[in-house]
């Protein structure tokens, strides 16, 4: 794990996953979740105004840089989300199993993931430590470094997500079916789709 961070930005601190899963508002479900598919989540950095010389801001005072030590390879949403309601600065995660890693982000309500073993170079020089925060969610989500309005961008991308999802699904079903009159109705509402997708890149 590479960040080019300055020394006085180390912390290096286990955590305890009890930390969090003890907590009696977490249900039992996520509480075996941490147990049995965390290995270990350590507090590698701390971006501050104090350590970096980025100013912070009313919304963003400082930036963590956790590592989550995985038993198994999943999407670890439940374990971010836990965390994440319990500290109030932006967290980057690094998630680590075995040699594969991969990156994520909680942005607004919703958690972002990068792809596994995606390096990314991340920028931690701004106008502020709010810019950098959301230089990290633009570098998660691969979305361009001139757009202003990120979450106009992300929920675009989320509606292109499951607009590609229903093509794939119908593009499946024209393949099987037999009946001509409902391979004609099915085209046509897969044309739609594919011209919904040209008209909301275009935006």
């Amino acid at each position: 794990m590479m960040f080019n961070l300055p020394k006085e930005c180390n912390v290096n601190k286990f955590i305890p996953k009890k930390t969090f899963y003890e907590k009696v508002n977490i249900s039992k479900v996520i509480q075996q979740e941490f147990i049995d598919k965390v290995e270990k989540i350590i507090w590698k950095y701390k971006i501050s105004e104090e350590n970096i010389n980025v100013s912070k801001t009313e919304n963003v005072e400082e930036i963590e840089i956790f590592e989550l030590v995985l038993k198994e390879k999943y999407e670890g949403k439940n374990i971010i989300k836990v965390i994440t309601k319990e500290i109030s600065y932006p967290i980057l995660f690094f998630i680590k199993f075995n040699e594969e890693f991969q990156y994520a982000i909680k942005y607004k309500d919703n958690i972002y993931f990068s792809e596994w073993n995606n390096n990314i170079k991340f920028n931690f020089v701004d106008f502020n430590l709010e810019k950098v925060y959301e230089n990290i969610v633009k570098a998660i989500t691969n979305i361009g470094d001139n757009i202003e309005n990120i979450q106009e961008e992300l929920n675009k991308k989320q509606k292109l997500i499951k607009i590609q999802n229903e093509i794939n699904k119908l593009e499946n079903q024209i393949k099987k079916e037999q009946q001509f009159n409902r391979k004609v109705e099915l085209n046509k509402r897969l044309l739609e789709l594919k011209n919904k997708t040209e008209e909301l890149k275009d935006e």
